[in-house]
């Protein structure tokens, strides 16, 4: 019973330190997602094409699952860190294909 005590106590302070930094980058993709929209008009001042950007954007993207589904990462934290904020950054884009549909 004692050894069941441990254990759930060290799950709960895992999972306590694991949300608030799995919410904290969620909220910050959001912001990047959204930021990333009010800034296109300028960045497409800078670059010829609207396709460079794209490329940019499946790039970083595509880096952030290929270090999170690695098959040993030297980090544990850093895996689920990228998959928030990942998952925030594309909440954003859909959020903001809303408002520019409507």
């Amino acid at each position: 019973m004692l050894r069941l005590i441990k254990f759930l106590k060290i799950f709960i302070k895992k999972i306590k330190s694991y949300s608030l930094e799995s919410i904290f980058n969620f909220y910050l993709g959001f912001f990047l997602g959204n930021l990333f929209s009010n800034l296109l008009n300028n960045i497409r001042n800078k670059i010829i094409w609207d396709g460079i950007i794209l490329l940019i954007i499946v790039y970083i993207l595509e880096t952030f699952n290929y270090t999170i589904y690695k098959k040993n990462p030297k980090n544990k934290k850093l895996p689920s860190i990228l998959k928030s904020l990942q998952i925030g950054i594309l909440l954003g884009f859909f959020i903001d294909a809303f408002k520019v549909g409507s």
